[in-house]
């Protein structure tokens, strides 16, 4: 218990990533999969969790011993769907260290979200080794492009990180 206790408290990074999502129509969903695309090609473990399917809780278990956190939203009301607003102020109530984070979001009118979120991981310390990758609408395959060179950008700096 205490050597599980231990590993857990110095909170170092593991070669794996969790991708935490909210979509209102299925686009941002179609970036997870593309991101974590990316992730699997370059040999990174990768959980994909649909917030709207499964509790904030179930998120902070996979943050515990994942080494990157990438973080999705569609835009509504020009900010994060509330399902994210709860994620992310969660997480922060935990004081992650030693992750690589990134973020990701689809829109179809202003696109605030990714930035919003690539903020909120940032003022966690996360290292964000990529811009945040936004599409308009359903993603298309320059979005797609993106989105998996965005996971294989986060894949490098967690095996750098490691």
């Amino acid at each position: 218990i205490l050597d599980t206790y231990r590993a857990l408290a110095e909170q170092k990074p593991q070669q794996r990533a969790v991708i935490v999502y909210d979509s209102m129509w299925g686009s941002t969903g179609i970036m997870a999969s593309a991101i974590a695309s990316g992730l699997e090609d370059e040999g990174v473990p990768v959980r994909i969790i649909d917030i709207q399917k499964n509790h904030h809780s179930d998120v902070m278990t996979e943050l515990a011993d994942c080494g990157a956190v990438i973080v999705g939203s569609a835009t509504h009301n020009n900010n994060v769907l509330p399902g994210i607003a709860d994620v992310l102020t969660y997480m922060k109530g935990l004081r992650p260290q030693n992750r690589v984070g990134a973020a990701f979001g689809s829109y179809g009118w202003s696109g605030e979200s990714p930035k919003i979120i690539q903020e909120w991981l940032a003022s966690m310390n996360m290292d964000m080794p990529a811009d945040p990758v936004k599409c308009l609408f359903v993603p298309k395959h320059e979005g797609l492009s993106q989105c998996v060179a965005l996971g294989k950008a986060v894949a490098a700096a967690l095996k750098a990180k490691c």
